[in-house]
């Protein structure tokens, strides 16, 4: 084969391959953005065939409005089911934010898990990256959980970084003295009412593998 024509061949493969590189990219934040995510919100904003209490296994709707995110939270049967299947079971490498397996599905546990990637643009749960910074984490106290149509405020009252093999974070539903672990070694923290109900939403810390930010709020539901 002449050379120009072997040449040929191969600026065609690393165009392709650049292209495709390109469109798996751009599907990969397409799953993970807002306009892909806003569908699934509750029924009481948008019809009832986009409502996320809708969609099989679905658990609940958790939104950080501050931090730009919003997304329906998912459970499986394991936690390794949702980490790379968005909430309409197709693959997608960005996953979806999903609630520890062992967690009752109410969040009715003294201690529930939602885990999420950490991807950049503050996309899924990199939007917990906000909250290591001290100015945004003191200026934005709350967030909301819709539960099987019950609305939920969340009182975040702590933020904090540890390894993935911290057992008394990554065992819930019962985690014995996790308030009192929160508390000795949250980066940072204000005072909230303890429900008896604490929420934790972990990601990993890119690039360091076994690192987690852990975001902590007391569950409230409305009117209390």
């Amino acid at each position: 084969m002449p050379l120009r024509v072997c040449l040929r061949l191969f600026c065609l493969i690393v165009i392709f391959l650049g292209l495709y590189s390109l469109a798996d990219t751009i599907s990969l934040y397409q799953d993970a953005g807002l306009s892909s995510t806003l569908r699934f919100r509750p029924a009481a904003s948008v019809s009832a065939d986009q409502s996320s209490m809708e969609i099989e296994n679905s658990a609940a709707y958790l939104r950080l409005p501050e931090a730009g995110l919003e997304a329906p939270v998912m459970q499986g049967s394991d936690n390794m089911e949702y980490l790379n299947k968005n909430p309409q079971g197709e693959f997608s490498l960005s996953g979806s934010l999903f609630l520890d397996s062992r967690n009752s599905p109410d969040f009715s546990d003294s201690y529930s898990l939602i885990y999420g990637h950490h991807m950049e643009h503050w996309l899924m749960f990199g939007a917990l990256d906000h909250y290591l910074d001290e100015d945004f984490f003191a200026a934005n106290p709350y967030g909301a959980l819709t539960v099987k149509g019950t609305e939920y405020r969340l009182d975040i009252f702590a933020v904090l970084e540890c390894s993935a093999y911290e057992d008394i974070v990554f065992n819930p539903p019962e985690s014995t003295q996790l308030l009192t672990f929160i508390r000795s070694h949250a980066k940072y923290q204000r005072d909230a009412e303890d429900t008896g109900r604490i929420l934790g939403m972990s990601t990993c810390q890119y690039p360091d593998t076994r690192a987690r930010t852990v975001v902590f709020a007391m569950i409230h539901q409305e009117g209390e």
